[in-house]
């Protein structure tokens, strides 16, 4: 495997990103030829109009395509366009004569256009291509007029056309060529897990160690987020051969997600631990191997490490080592195999629905906060639904920018008004639209630095400025969701150049694009702050509160699967994987707002980690075979039932209620453990071994919630 190329999958999970990129500027590219035979055809002396008409609807018709599942669905709604597009030209062009009423239609079509967020992805995009439109009717008003809407239609359509058809021929979806990529991708983040693993065992020296531990910790997110991408294509129509059973292929990439992740946990404790030059040895052979999927050299590795465990602490997890390894190999034997085509069919409902091709972040978790009602100042406030709070504040962000942009130039006053919009462009909260903001502001300068050394370098050649505006659009989209600056650093060149040949371009001109946009940005940072804002703390209570209620979901099936009565543990696992990454999405704005030291935000994190990586063990080690007779059960449902009615007080408490005191049931679980009277690596014991241990890490988080954390004589029960 070529590493490169490995690391390119790595990052792109499913190639969506690289496709994105080349999508945008395939179909850029096709829509601008196409309006230059148009104009030329029809001798229009103002070309200009119709290149960035079909550039501008090429661009925003790829963003929208991928939010539509089905060719069918993509075509009918691209091909609407025109009608929220031309609808915002002729209001532009027929209000422009009257400055004060086209400046309203501006602040009007912006609010409403938050307010269509209602409808989904269909109003959304409407409410984005209506205020592209009334602002072109605004901008290019004298170039233009409502006498030449006929051609300008012909030009909008076109444009459309291209799109539609590049949609559904070169770029047209395929489920199983995607699904196909993303077990790649899935493969590749599974060898960047192991690599991680293996580099841990080399004993580093102390910083290293620190920095590979946080290397593995964001790799194994990204894995699991390749994991749950993969599960949501399975449910999607030609996404498998015919035969194939999806719920199969589920259990058999969960099962290596889960035990690749388990080894890599593991190896991290065992590189601390005193073991045998020959254990040692092998923890590094299973971890070689799997990083190159050699399900055969794992499987070899995985029994000589469970015939050589050592006495002592490390034994469990040697032994569960050993364990995984297998795991490992027998899932890439069935994922190798018929793919359940001659297996019983298995339900399957994927755990998270993806939203643009990728996971939806915080947006859920956003909605529901925002949806939910308040205690503020101990006086009850309704909670909004997000698109009437959007709408609030973009009447009042939009409005801001524009007077004030206006006020600093009356001719490039929109670049104010753009930097407010696309701040409240999919950001769901306010620390979100923070970083956007200013991730807006610093791309802005990077882009004027970088633009004003090419716009010198290239000068007035248009070929090549148009090489260099395609290239950056390339390059901005593809690393677009590490960081939102490299788009703006894309767009601010590609204007850099566009200025050069409309022969506008000065320094100046780029400086006051800089303080127009850090204008804009901070009316509207300013504006989610203190206008019916949705705060982050707020979002991280409310995806904390989600996790968990499904994390008291995995105890209950947990319960049931001990008890013998059956029940859906793996799924249990995977929604809890799907709130994880919708909490970890939350906590990566801005860290823990609920908690001010940084110290205090470390140990919250880790403890969630914690219990997300005990929870998953479960899966393994609850599938164990046990007869509990009366006694055992019922101390399993006293021991189940206060570790999940200890959950209860810390969403009570996440909930700005008072909760009661968190009571530790790690007892109840060991002493029903030691009466099973069966060796400490059995899995039953091993399973009630991980619900202490869950409930250990949950202790942390009541203590740093502010809960009383009480043992079970001081409960009195």
């Amino acid at each position: 495997m070529n590493p490169l190329i490995d690391r390119l999958r790595a990052y792109d999970p499913g190639g969506i990103r690289v496709r994105l990129a080349a999508q945008v500027v395939v179909t850029m590219t096709a829509a601008m030829a196409a309006e230059w035979l148009l104009v030329q055809a029809r001798h229009d002396p103002v070309p200009v109009v119709a290149l960035m008409l079909g550039a501008v609807v090429a661009l925003c018709g790829v963003f929208a395509a991928p939010m539509f599942d089905t060719p069918r669905q993509q075509a009918l709604n691209l091909a609407l366009i025109p009608i929220p597009a031309l609808g915002g030209i002729a209001l532009g062009l027929a209000l422009a004569p009257h400055q004060f009423w086209g400046f309203g239609a501006v602040i009007v079509v912006l609010t409403a256009g938050a307010y269509l967020r209602r409808f989904g992805p269909r109003g959304f995009f409407g409410g984005v291509f209506a205020f592209n439109g009334t602002f072109f009717g605004l901008f290019l008003y004298g170039v233009i007029t409502l006498g030449s809407l006929g051609w300008v239609t012909v030009e909008v359509v076109l444009a459309v056309a291209v799109t539609v058809a590049l949609q559904l021929t070169a770029f047209r979806i395929r489920n199983d060529r995607t699904l196909a990529r993303l077990r790649r991708s899935f493969g590749a983040r599974s060898r960047a897990v192991a690599a991680v693993a293996l580099a841990l065992t080399e004993a580093p020296a102390p910083r290293r160690r620190a920095r590979l531990v946080r290397l593995l910790r964001r790799r194994t997110l990204a894995f699991n987020e390749a994991a749950l991408m993969a599960d949501a294509y399975l449910e999607r129509p030609g996404a498998l051969p015919a035969g194939a059973s999806p719920g199969i292929v589920h259990q058999r990439l969960f099962d290596l997600e889960l035990a690749v992740t388990n080894l890599a946990r593991f190896a991290v404790t065992l590189a601390d631990a005193d073991l045998p030059p020959k254990l040692r040895e092998l923890v590094r052979e299973g971890l070689a191997a799997v990083g190159e999927l050699d399900a055969d050299r794992a499987d070899a590795a995985g029994r000589l490490v469970l015939q050589e465990l050592p006495d002592g602490p490390a034994r469990i997890v040697a032994h569960r080592f050993g364990g995984c390894l297998r795991a490992v190999a027998e899932a890439l034997y069935g994922l190798r195999g018929g793919l359940g085509r001659d297996e019983p069919e298995v339900e399957f409902v994927a755990a998270a629905e993806l939203a643009g091709g990728f996971l939806p972040g915080s947006a859920g978790v956003s909605q529901t906060a925002s949806e939910e009602p308040q205690i503020a100042r101990r006086i009850g406030r309704s909670g909004l639904p997000p698109n009437v709070r959007i709408a609030g504040q973009m009447a009042v962000a939009a409005t801001a920018a524009l007077v004030l942009g206006y006020t600093v130039d009356h001719r490039r006053w929109y670049w104010a008004v753009v930097a407010a919009f696309v701040t409240f462009m999919g950001a769901h909260n306010a620390g979100e639209q923070l970083r956007k903001g200013s991730l807006r502001v610093i791309g802005t300068v990077a882009g004027v630095l970088i633009g004003a050394l090419l716009a010198h370098a290239i000068g007035p050649h248009v070929y090549a400025a148009l090489a260099v505006i395609l290239a950056a659009l390339f390059l901005g989209l593809y690393l677009m969701r590490s960081s939102y600056a490299w788009f703006v650093i894309a767009i601010t060149i590609a204007v850099s150049q566009l200025y050069v040949e409309l022969g506008e371009y000065s320094e100046d001109l780029l400086l006051l694009r800089l303080g127009e946009t850090a204008l804009g940005a901070a009316v509207a940072l300013l504006t989610v702050l203190v206008v019916m804002p949705l705060r982050t703390g707020r979002v991280v209570r409310v995806a904390t509160r989600e996790y968990l209620t499904t994390l008291d979901g995995v105890v209950a099936a947990t319960q049931q699967q001990l008890l013998g009565t059956g029940s859906d543990l793996r799924a249990a696992v995977r929604r809890l994987d799907a709130a994880y990454q919708a909490l970890m999405a939350t906590l990566s704005v801005l860290g823990v707002p609920l908690l001010p030291a940084p110290s205090a935000r470390i140990l919250f994190s880790n403890s969630l980690s914690a219990s997300r990586n005990y929870a998953r063990n479960l899966l393994t080690d609850a599938a164990g075979s046990v007869t509990l007779d009366a006694a055992q059960a019922e101390a399993l449902g006293l021991a189940a039932g206060t570790l999940r009615a200890s959950i209860e007080e810390l969403i009570t408490r996440l909930r700005g209620q008072e909760p009661g005191p968190y009571v530790r049931s790690a007892s109840r679980f060991a002493t029903l453990g030691a009466g099973l009277h069966l060796p400490e690596t059995a899995p039953p014991v091993l399973a009630l071994r991980d619900l202490q241990l869950i409930d250990g890490s949950l202790a942390v988080i009541a203590e740093q919630l502010g809960l009383t954390v009480a043992a079970l004589d001081q409960a009195h029960t």
